[in-house]
């Protein structure tokens, strides 16, 4: 949530022919890939492209699958607990959120001739696996002020500091029918209310008034202790690949694969703009406001489809991978809706809420190329350095059911706004007895902004550590990651909230997972 997309988004809203919530922030969502997958691909932060022989390391390069010498099934539950720390200007907060995300689960078949081969195809390998490549679970609460007031000047005008007050002056001189979609919403929750009928001019919950007779009105202000301000911002949902893998084992020393896959993407969201009524008005009455929530939603569903192709070269104690993976070329369907809730202290409540835009429209994320290295020493250790470059400036929206116009702003912003990324992922891996193995790893993701973009640094650090056991025909992995970033988000680029304040929100967050995976060989 950074202050360009956000502006460009209020521009496209302003602009296209029905609202719409496409930014550069769903770009970078529906490109987003940060595999989880089993515990012990994780263990060693997903550094396993030259590696093989795991049903995550399929996802990464698809000649992992010709490492085989069995078949094999495994699957791998998981825990994840998210922490946001908010700050705006002194004020800092803390929220969290949990959930309970299932990484993996699939089979590998391999198929080896009943004559023992050296040279030629040694095996052919076909499996099916899902791997879940982005969890979206987040929570965050920002505190934005306590004891906030309007201004009031003795013409009467009003200096708005509250977004109440802001719907207000936003009301003012409209009929109901030509009030903006903001003001209505406090207008049918009785937070504002017109003077006198057929007036267009209107006063708050904030504000007392006197009849003066003849239409002629006194309004003064009852919000002299303030009212506190809160953002909360509430994320959930996930990305996820169900692949068809096949490969090929040449000799022991090329292993050739490739796959289909198919992608699953949900993701929804809720922003609140909450003003409580913590301190009381002057005067007080029993229907007076308890507090409002000013909100948006945007809820995202989504299936596309994707290629990867691979080659591991097996120099022992060397083996060094490559793998191209095509775009995904998704479908999403969007929903979009803003409204309000008030609560009264009389318990008579009210809810606003107008359906903005429904629609459909094509999305192709970037293409994505990775080399690795692996040092393989026998069965005590090894060691993994994986690479990936990814072209986020080639990703495109489409539409074929609006006009191509619409989406040319946002396809610009993306090409003037993302670039190359550069991700790279450690792990090693060590036996200090042959069932038994200890796992760690690091990875750091690039941000997918050209520098100057965004107020603040989007890249990412991984940091992972795991152990496992093994016997003939079970084994269990258990492993652990922690994902530090930063975010930021400017209110007033939102149409909903637009003119609370220039200041910006920033926020730290911290992810830990925890992954278990059962797998059986056969």
């Amino acid at each position: 949530m950074k202050k360009l997309p956000y502006i460009f988004s209020l521009a496209l809203v302003c602009l296209s022919i029905s609202i719409s919530a496409q930014n550069l922030d769903d770009a970078i969502r529906f490109n987003k890939r940060e595999l989880t997958g089993t515990a012990r691909s994780m263990g060693m932060a997903n550094a396993f492209g030259a590696l093989g022989g795991d049903l995550s390391a399929i996802s990464i390069n698809p000649a992992g699958i010709a490492v085989y010498r069995s078949s094999e099934f495994a699957f791998t539950p998981s825990f994840s607990f998210n922490t946001s720390k908010a700050s705006f200007g002194d004020l800092t907060n803390k929220d969290d959120a949990h959930s309970f995300p299932f990484n993996q689960i699939g089979g590998v078949s391999t198929y080896q001739t009943l004559r023992e081969k050296k040279q030629g195809v040694i095996s052919t390998h076909f499996g099916f696996t899902y791997n879940r490549t982005a969890d979206f679970n987040s929570k965050s609460h920002a505190i934005l002020g306590n004891n906030v007031k309007d201004t009031y000047h003795p013409d009467g005008n009003i200096t708005a500091h509250t977004l109440l007050s802001n719907m207000l002056l936003d009301a003012n001189g409209h009929t109901t029918e030509s009030m903006s979609n903001r003001a209505y919403y406090a207008y049918d929750t009785y937070l504002i209310d017109a003077l006198f009928d057929g007036s267009t001019e209107y006063f708050s919950h904030y504000e007392n008034i006197e009849d003066q007779g003849n239409n002629n009105y006194l309004i003064s202000n009852r919000n002299t202790r303030g009212v506190n301000q809160n953002f909360l911002i509430d994320q959930s949902g996930y990305s996820g690949e169900y692949g068809l893998t096949f490969g090929a084992n040449i000799s022991n020393k090329i292993l050739l694969g490739g796959s289909v896959n198919f992608q699953s993407f949900k993701y929804e969201e809720r922003m609140s703009f909450i003003e409580v009524n913590a301190n009381g008005f002057d005067p007080s009455y029993d229907t007076d406001l308890d507090y409002y929530d000013a909100y948006t939603k945007l809820r995202q569903d989504g299936f596309g489809i994707n290629a990867k192709v691979g080659l591991i070269a097996n120099l022992h104690p060397l083996k060094i991978g490559l793998s191209f993976h095509t775009p995904t070329f998704y479908n999403i369907d969007e929903e979009y809706y803003d409204g309000i809730n008030a609560y009264y202290l009389d318990k008579e409540n009210f809810y606003s809420q107008n359906d903005i835009g429904t629609y459909s429209y094509n999305y192709r994320t970037p293409y994505r190329a990775q080399g690795s290295i692996a040092l393989v020493l026998g069965k005590i250790a090894l060691v993994s350095v994986d690479y990936e470059m990814t072209d986020n400036a080639s990703s495109k929206i489409s539409s074929s059911e609006r006009y191509v116009s619409d989406f040319d702003l946002l396809n610009k912003e993306i090409r003037n706004s993302l670039k190359v990324s550069h991700d790279f992922k450690a792990g090693i891996e060590v036996k200090p007895v042959p069932f038994f193995a200890l796992r760690a790893g690091a990875a750091y993701y690039d941000s997918p902004y050209k520098d100057g973009i965004t107020d603040v640094k989007l890249d990412k650090w991984m940091f992972t550590g795991g152990l496992g056991f093994r016997n003939r025909n079970f084994f269990f992995d258990a492993a652990y990651a922690m994902t530090k970033y930063d975010d930021s988000i400017y209110l007033n680029a939102y149409d909903m909230f637009y003119g609370v304040t220039d200041d910006i929100i920033k926020m730290s967050n911290t992810r830990h997972h925890a992954s278990f995976t059962f797998g059986w060989k056969f």
